[in-house]
């Protein structure tokens, strides 16, 4: 069985701690997507259900919730940030292009050359689907890059 895979990335928070606050925003008990979302939306200060959505499925790509047959729920495990690295490499779409062309490229065009890395991926049904592709796809590859900033940080840190 193939490692399921997912697109949506939200814009990262500025610590690890703002993650476990999402996390601790989905119940333990399986609940569904819409109480999760609006937990999510209400913990989170988010302005919109898409963000909360967003969240849900990103949580879900790092394994720190889980979709049951009853809703979803958050694990019960600890996380690290190897785990959450290696998650955001595996199971988020283009998240290994973007790291690679990151570490190929220099700091300061870190973002050119990961979009220009994943420009070729993008499905034409996802360029169709926005009046401006490029713009849209820019800015979820800074948001990319974030999150790996933010695991990066929060290893030095340790």
């Amino acid at each position: 069985m193939s490692t399921p895979r997912f697109k949506p990335v939200p814009e990262p928070p500025e610590s690890l701690d703002g993650l476990s606050e999402a996390r601790q925003a989905v119940p333990l008990v399986p609940d569904a997507q819409a109480d999760c979302c609006a937990r999510l939306q209400r913990q989170l200060e988010l302005t919109s259900r898409q963000d909360a959505e967003t969240w849900l499925t990103f949580l879900r790509a790092l394994e720190l919730v889980k979709r049951t047959q009853r809703g979803y729920a958050r694990t019960r495990d600890d996380f690290d940030r190897d785990e959450l690295a290696t998650a955001l490499r595996e199971r988020v779409v283009g998240a290994e292009t973007v790291l690679d062309a990151a570490a190929e490229s220099a700091e300061e065009n870190a973002a050119g050359a990961a979009f220009e890395a994943v420009r070729e991926d993008v499905p034409e049904w996802e360029r169709r689907r926005h009046d401006d592709w490029e713009a849209v796809w820019r800015d979820r590859t800074e948001r990319l890059l974030g999150w790996v900033a933010l695991f990066d940080a929060d290893a030095a840190e340790a």
